[in-house]
C-alpha cells in the first residue's frame, strides 16, 4: 500500500506490477489485488513469467501451472498484458518450433481471459536474445494475442540493428519499456 500511495502521490495513473508484489502481501495475493483496485491505479502490465518455453516433462508441467496462476492474478487485476521473457534455462530446447509451440499454448490459455502475451528476448537469453528471433517465434506461433515486449536495455545490449524494426507489425508490439 505504501508503494501504491507513493506512485499515486507522484502523479502517476498507471503501474507495472510483478507477481512478487502480489504473492508477497501479508494477507495474500487477493488482498494485494484489492489494494491495487482501491488505489485507482491502472495496471499496464504484469511481469514476468521466466523460463517458460522449451521445457519438457515435469518442468514443462510446473511452468504451465505457474503460468496459469500468473494469468489468474493478471485477470484479477484487470490487466491485459502478461510479460514473458525468453528462457535462460539450460534445460530448455533451442528448437524455435518447440519454443513457438509453448508460447502458442500460453497464448491460448490467456485468450479466454482477454490477456495479451508480450514475449521479450532477453539480451542474455540462452536461445532467443534479440528481438528479431523473438519476432520469428511470435510469427511461427501465429496467435492473435501473442506479440512482442521491448525493453530498451536489451535492444542496446544485444546490439541488434534498429533497421530490423521495419520488419515488425506495429499491431503486434504489446509493451515497450
Amino acid at each position: 500500500s505504501a508503494k501504491l500511495r507513493a506512485i499515486r502521490e507522484a502523479g502517476f495513473s498507471q503501474v507495472m506490477l510483478s507477481a512478487r508484489d502480489l504473492v508477497g502481501h501479508a494477507d495474500g495475493w487477493r488482498a494485494a489485488v484489492a489494494e491495487v483496485q482501491a488505489s485507482g491505479l491502472r495496471v499496464t502490465g504484469f511481469q514476468v513469467l521466466r523460463d517458460f518455453e522449451g521445457l519438457s516433462g515435469h518442468l514443462h508441467d510446473y511452468k504451465v501451472d505457474i503460468a496459469k496462476s500468473m494469468l489468474e492474478m493478471c485477470a484479477a487485476l484487470d490487466c491485459r498484458v502478461l510479460l514473458v521473457c525468453s528462457s535462460t534455462s539450460t534445460h530448455a530446447s533451442d528448437d524455435l518450433d518447440t519454443v513457438a509451440r509453448d508460447l502458442r499454448k500460453l497464448a491460448m490459455l490467456a485468450l479466454p481471459l482477454d490477456i495479451k502475451v508480450a514475449f521479450e528476448g532477453l539480451s542474455w537469453g540462452r536461445t532467443i536474445n534479440e528481438f528479431t528471433t523473438a519476432w520469428d517465434v511470435v510469427c511461427r506461433a501465429d496467435v492473435p494475442n501473442l506479440g512482442l515486449g521491448f525493453d530498451s536495455f536489451h535492444m542496446v545490449a544485444s546490439k541488434t540493428s534498429l533497421d530490423d524494426l521495419d520488419m515488425l507489425d506495429p499491431q503486434k508490439i504489446f509493451l515497450v519499456q
